[in-house]
């Protein structure tokens, strides 16, 4: 197995995780389980969710204003918890490539996955910011977006490893999909108003505004 075949599969992993992420994060919104925990990074001050009457006597003490209710508690931080783990393996891939690259190959990718590093610290902030700003609609609809952006370009990344791959397995093997660009263009751009528009619709709670469809 060369190292691009490697590296391949571990982005497609953390592709998969990425996936992971967003699902529980939509999860979370449909559960109303966005202000499930009142602070941040951690749930009512604990690691963990409170559980124990103990526990939620202690958080409510701490928080009197955000009675605990466990049904909101354990999606949030299950969330948080796949997300954090999701950092952690965005910052292994990057750091894997730049060791990589100060090597004697210097042609796999590089700036992709120190960005994706930037991606996710600005996702935490705005994860953060979902909580203390109470899910107010232009943070909750970006950190959709940023979601969203982590996964596609994660996929990106694997492609890009995949070709790699591909190359040094059979030097005289080609691929031209430069006809397909500005159409995957056009597609793309369609799909991210698509996904901002809902999301915006979904942090606004307007998504039964209108009663009937499609008028």
């Amino acid at each position: 197995m060369n190292h691009w075949n490697l590296q391949a599969r571990l982005t497609l992993a953390a592709c998969l995780l990425a996936f992971v992420v967003v699902a529980l994060g939509a999860f979370t919104r449909l559960v109303d389980a966005g202000l499930g925990c009142p602070d941040w990074p951690g749930c009512y001050g604990q690691l963990l969710w409170p559980n124990s009457e103990t526990e939620i006597q202690t958080a409510e003490q701490l928080f009197p204003d955000a009675p605990v209710d466990t049904d909101k508690t354990w999606p949030e931080m299950v969330h948080r918890y796949f997300a954090g783990t999701l950092g952690l393996a965005v910052l292994g891939l990057a750091v894997l490539a730049v060791r990589r690259s100060t090597k004697d190959d210097q042609s796999g990718p590089r700036k992709l996955p120190i960005f994706l590093v930037g991606l996710v610290i600005v996702q935490a902030l705005f994860g953060m910011w979902t909580v203390t700003l109470k899910l107010w609609p232009q943070v909750v609809t970006l950190h959709l977006l940023g979601g969203f952006s982590t996964l596609a370009l994660l996929w990106l990344l694997f492609l890009r490893y995949r070709r790699n791959s591909i190359a040094a397995a059979d030097e005289n093997r080609t691929v031209n999909l430069a006809g397909l660009r500005r159409l995957a263009t056009v597609g793309l751009i369609v799909v991210v108003v698509q996904i901002a528009l809902g999301g915006w619709t979904s942090s606004n709670y307007a998504a039964l505004a209108c009663i009937d469809f499609p008028t």
